[in-house]
């Protein structure tokens, strides 16, 4: 790759400097008095440490860590497993669950965790509009608390949301009380440092593209971690990450690119990690819908124009190119790690890629005029069919593919003009509706349901990729919600797939997996969640609970390694000297409101 060579002189420099200052053998073990560090290298900052403006991977690790939930997730398949509920019982109606919390938890300020926290949490997010976590809520639901360890939940419909599980941060109420009621705008510009939660691990520094660091918490009902503190550094490229970790500046890099990930393979002391697709990559239309500056093209609300276009789409290239063969070609908006949900799409039911087809499509859907160049021409708006792609930038393999779609919609009399942005911008673009299509990802959780709400009409400027509307997808939406039957509710989520994959808002284009890397001269005990998916990004903490570090002599031990002053400066050092020298899976952010 481009600047790999120079990279390595930088490396060069960086690497001396660190030897210089640390000694030799990186697995030494440090005084008792030392803390003991794991590093994390990331390419993607997290955007705010609010809960409420959480948008992507970092985010939703770092709150998976300092806050606690109602329930969590299994080990083995995750389904849901009681977390601050010791258990919820529903009533014959399924209207009403009565949960027994649990009375060891403890806020990160020594405050006790009760009841009422876990109530306020969800009056917070329903009184405010906070419309991020809304969707857990359904039923318009009201809450009591008898005592300390009693949540009663109260729906209007019967469902079964308590254990779905609401994929809800509790927050403090006598941290979060004063901004009730206050703007949304406000409410998500609370900078929430040191972030006081229930977790096993709390955030308490932030140098916004520099690093985030969590600090363990003794006394968690979890466990006592061995590590002392994670330090999550940002660099500006995947090179620049994957060097950091040769030279042992990190422990794990997390989410290489097919190319970096090869050249680990057989390193010493290094180790290389791939799990099964747990998000996926999409090119998603703009159906407007999101205000006057709204510059879709009209054709897009054209079902032939769309599957034409899926036609036109070789994803087997996409994986092959782009993924160099570490991904899994893209169908259904659910993922394979969702297991007992996801619907394969039957073969001679998908859109074969078939370049003849897609232009006998638009042939005859009327699309036969042509301007000079050759671009196909809306018979009803009489434009041409060209659109503004965006391709965002920090979306692995986003670029790639947009180049390989664009050349084959030239094929079929179709102009794409790619305009890459980063994921600040996208989020402008998206709010105001200014483009045609993005390709981007998603990831979403075990259970359909959030995925699910992504095409559904009323999440318009919330879940909604482009504004997409349909009133099947819309009432299935429902009737899944309240169908309790699991096999009964699988087929009601089965059709929903198949019809979202026929009507093409957006098209699935890959399932990648997620390359990662560790060292393991540093620590050892990293733990899959579940029992085929991640050691670090995953739905439980396992890992960050069970690392021992690796002394010297290469057996586990409880004492540290260089302390994180040292180390902080030391990455400081690495990443300037490295971008002097060399060139995902998201959740949407709700936007800030008035």
């Amino acid at each position: 790759m481009r600047g790999m060579r120079r990279g390595w002189v930088a490396l060069g420099v960086a690497t001396a400097i660190v030897l210089g200052l640390a000694g030799a053998g990186f697995g030494q073990s440090a005084s008792p008095d030392e803390k003991i560090t794991l590093r994390v290298g990331l390419i993607n900052d997290i955007v705010s440490p609010n809960p409420f403006k959480a948008c992507c991977s970092a985010e939703y690790e770092m709150m998976l860590l300092n806050y606690n939930m109602l329930f969590g997730f299994s080990k083995k398949d995750l389904t849901p497993v009681p977390e601050l509920a010791k258990e919820c019982t529903p009533s014959e109606d399924q209207m009403t669950w009565t949960c027994d919390i649990r009375d060891d938890a403890m806020w990160h300020d020594g405050e006790k965790l009760t009841s009422r926290d876990i109530a306020f949490t969800y009056k917070f997010i329903l009184d405010n509009g906070l419309s991020v976590f809304s969707d857990y809520l359904p039923f318009n639901p009201t809450f009591e608390t008898p005592d300390d360890t009693t949540l009663i939940w109260k729906s209007e419909e019967p469902t079964f949301a308590p254990t779905l599980p609401p994929y809800v941060p509790i927050i403090p109420e006598h941290i979060w009380a004063p901004l009730d009621g206050k703007p949304g705008k406000e409410i998500k510009g609370f900078e929430n440092v040191p972030a006081v939660g229930s977790g096993p691990f709390q955030l308490v520094e932030w140098e916004p593209d520099q690093f985030f660091r969590m600090e363990a918490r003794p006394g968690h009902f979890f466990g006592e971690s061995t590590i002392d503190e994670i330090v999550y550094q940002i660099f500006q490229n995947k090179e620049a990450e994957a060097q950091a970790l040769r030279a042992g500046q990190i422990d794990f890099a997390y989410d290489l690119s097919p190319t970096l990930y090869k050249t680990l393979q057989g390193v010493d002391n290094i180790t290389t990690l791939h799990d099964s697709p747990s998000y996926y990559t999409n090119f998603a239309w703009n159906f407007g819908g999101q205000g006057p500056d709204a510059t879709n093209h009209p054709a897009i609300h054209d079902l032939a124009l769309r599957q034409a276009v899926a036609h036109a789409t070789d994803k087997q290239a996409i994986v092959d190119v782009v993924w160099q063969g570490a991904a899994l070609p893209g169908d259904s908006i659910l993922k394979p790690s969702n297991g007992y949900w996801y619907l394969d799409i039957p073969q001679e039911d998908e859109y074969a890629f078939d370049l003849d087809q897609a232009n006998q499509i638009l042939d005859d859907a009327g699309y036969t005029k042509r301007t000079g160049d050759g671009i196909r021409i809306d018979p009803k708006s009489g434009e041409p069919l060209s659109f503004e792609i965006l391709p965002v930038s920090d979306q692995q393999g986003a670029t790639e593919t947009a180049e390989l779609m664009k050349g084959w919609m030239k094929q079929i009399g179709i102009e794409f003009k790619l305009r890459p942005v980063d994921e600040t911008r996208a989020y402008v673009d998206w709010e105001a509706g200014t483009f045609d299509a993005y390709l981007w990802s998603w990831g979403g959780d075990p259970d359909p349901d959030f995925n699910m709400s992504i095409y559904i009409s009323s999440q318009c400027l919330g879940w909604s990729d482009g504004c997409y509307s349909n009133k099947t997808l819309d009432d299935l939406y429902q009737q899944q919600r309240t169908t309790f039957d699991k096999a009964a509710r699988k087929e009601v989520v089965d059709e929903f797939q198949r019809d979202a994959y026929e009507q093409v808002p957006e098209i699935v284009l890959a399932y990648p997996q997620i390359l990662s890397a560790y060292r393991n001269d540093k620590f050892t005990g990293y733990v899959r969640s579940p029992e085929d998916g991640s050691v670090l990004f995953a739905w439980r903490v396992d890992s960050y609970m069970n690392l021992k570090p690796v002394t010297a002599s290469g057996a586990a031990s409880d004492e540290g390694g260089i302390s994180t002053g040292l180390l902080i400066a030391i990455g400081a050092v690495v990443v300037v000297a490295i971008a002097a020298f060399t060139l995902g899976g998201r959740r949407r952010r709700e936007e800030d409101e008035a």
